[in-house]
C-alpha cells in the first residue's frame, strides 16, 4: 500500500470513528429527554443534528479524500455543542465532555496544525454559547481554562500518534530494505554454490581420491547442497509473503528425511525414533528445512539428546522434535514463532528459525506448536494427511 492509499484509508477510518462519536452524542441527547422534559425540543434538535452529521460521516466517500478533509466535520460538532450550551442556559456540564472528545478524535487522526486550527472555532462555539445564554462571569471565565486544556489534550495525542506513525514508516522502510537484501543475497549466493557443488561432485566421482578424504568430501557436498537449499528457502519466504510459493508435494519417507537432518546437524546428539514406512505428503526441501530448523533450535537452546519422532493422528501426520533442556518460559512462549524473536542470552540465534518453520508449515496447510515436557520441550508440526 502506497502513502496515498494509506492517507485515504486513514480518512475513511477517521470519518467512521467520527460517525460513531456523533451517534453516541445524539443517543445521549435522546436519553436525556425524560430527565429534562422542559428541554425536550432542544434535545430533539441536538439529537437530529448529531445523527445527520453521523450519516454524513458514514455515507460520504471519505476514502477518496485525504484525512485532513475529515477535520471539517469538527465544525459541525462545535456548532452542535455551542447550540446545546445556549439551549441549556449556559450549563456546560453536558457539553464540555463532547468538546474534549472532539479534540481527542482530532488528535488521533490529524496533524498538530489541524488541532491548532480547531482551537478558533471551538473558542467561538464555547464562548458564544455562554454569551448567548447570559452565563455569569465565573462560568464565562471557564473559557480561558477549558479551551486551552482541550487543545493541549488534542496536541499531546496528535504528537504521540505522529511519533508512532513515523516509527512505523521507519520499520516498513527497514523491512523493505531487509527483504531486498535477503533476496539479493540469496540470488548472489546460489550461483557460486551451484558451481562449488558441481566441482565437489566431479571430484567425488574421481576414483583417485584417497579413501580417508571421502568422508570429508561427502560432508562438504552435503553442506553445500544444504546451503543451496537454504538460499532457495530465503527466496521461498519472499514468495510466501507475496502468495507465490509453489510446493512440489509428494509422498516422502520421514525416516529418510530425518536421517539426512541428523547428518547435517550433530549425529552424536540427535536420534531418530520413527516407525519404518512412515510417510508424509509434503515438499521435500521445505520439510527438510522445517526439521532442520527445529533440530538446530533444540541443540542451540536446549540440551541433548534431541529426538526426532513422528506419529499418525486422524487426518494428520505429526512430526515431533524434543530436547531435554529447561523448557520454554512464559515470557518467550508468546513470541516464539514470530520474526526476529530473540532466544536465550549468549546464543547465536538471530530469531528467524522458528518463524521460518511456521511460515513453511502453514504453506503446507499445517500448524506448529510446542509443549513443555519434563524435562525439555517438544515442537509439534501437524501436516494434513493426503486426501
Amino acid at each position: 500500500m502506497g502513502e496515498a492509499d494509506e492517507e485515504t484509508a486513514r480518512g475513511s477510518t477517521a470519518a467512521k470513528q467520527g460517525g460513531y462519536l456523533f451517534v453516541v452524542a445524539g443517543s445521549l441527547a435522546l436519553v436525556g429527554i425524560p430527565a429534562t422534559p422542559g428541554s425536550a425540543s432542544a434535545l430533539v434538535g441536538v439529537a437530529v443534528a448529531d445523527l445527520v452529521v453521523a450519516l454524513l460521516c458514514f455515507l460520504l466517500p471519505w476514502s477518496r479524500w485525504p484525512v485532513s478533509r475529515v477535520a471539517w466535520v469538527s465544525l459541525a460538532g462545535f456548532a452542535v455543542a455551542g447550540f446545546s450550551t445556549w439551549a441549556f442556559d449556559g450549563f456546560i456540564g453536558g457539553t464540555l465532555p463532547f468538546y474534549v472528545l472532539i479534540f481527542v478524535w482530532l488528535g488521533l487522526h490529524q496533524a498538530p496544525r489541524a488541532v491548532w486550527w480547531a482551537a478558533v472555532p471551538a473558542t467561538v462555539s464555547y464562548a458564544g454559547g455562554l454569551v448567548l445564554s447570559d452565563a455569569p462571569p465565573p462560568v464565562m471565565g471557564s473559557t480561558v481554562v477549558g479551551v486551552p486544556v482541550m487543545v493541549t489534550v488534542g496536541l499531546v495525542i496528535s504528537r504521540y500518534v505522529r511519533h508512532l506513525q513515523d516509527a512505523e514508516q521507519q520499520l516498513r522502510a527497514q523491512e523493505r530494505w531487509r527483504t531486498a537484501m535477503v533476496s539479493a543475497l540469496a540470488h548472489d549466493v546460489r550461483s557460486p554454490l551451484t558451481a562449488i557443488a558441481g566441482v565437489l561432485e566431479i571430484v567425488g566421482d574421481d576414483e583417485r581420491v584417497p579413501a580417508h578424504l571421502r568422508p570429508m568430501l561427502d560432508s562438504a557436498t552435503r553442506q553445500t547442497h544444504h546451503l543451496t537449499r537454504l538460499a532457495g528457502g530465503l527466496l521461498d519466504l519472499e514468495r510466501v509473503e507475496h502468495g507465490k510459493l509453489q510446493l512440489q508435494l509428494e509422498d516422502l519417507d520421514v525416516t529418510e528425511i530425518a536421517a539426512g537432518v541428523v547428518q547435517l546437524t550433530d549425529p552424536g546428539k540427535v536420534t531418530v525414533d520413527i516407525p519404518p514406512g512412515t510417510t508424509v505428503h509434503a515438499d521435500r526441501d521445505r520439510l527438510e528445512q522445517i526439521l532442520l530448523n527445529l533440530t538446530n533450535n533444540a541443540l542451540r537452546h536446549g540440551l541433548g539428546p534431541v529426538e526426532i519422532g513422528a506419529r499418525s493422528e486422524p487426518g494428520a501426520m505429526v512430526l515431533a522434535v524434543r530436547d531435554h533442556g529447561p523448557g520454554i518460559s512464559d515470557r518467550d512462549a508468546s513470541r516464539l514463532f514470530t520474526r526476529l524473536a530473540e532466544g536465550r542470552p549468549h546464543t547465536d540465534s538471530v530469531g528467524l528459525g522458528l518463524w521460518i518453520v511456521r511460515i513453511l508449515t502453514e504453506a503446507h496447510g499445517g500448524t506448529v506448536s510446542f509443549e513443555n515436557t519434563d524435562p525439555g520441550a517438544v515442537f509439534l508440526v501437524r501436516l494434513p494427511a493426503p486426501a
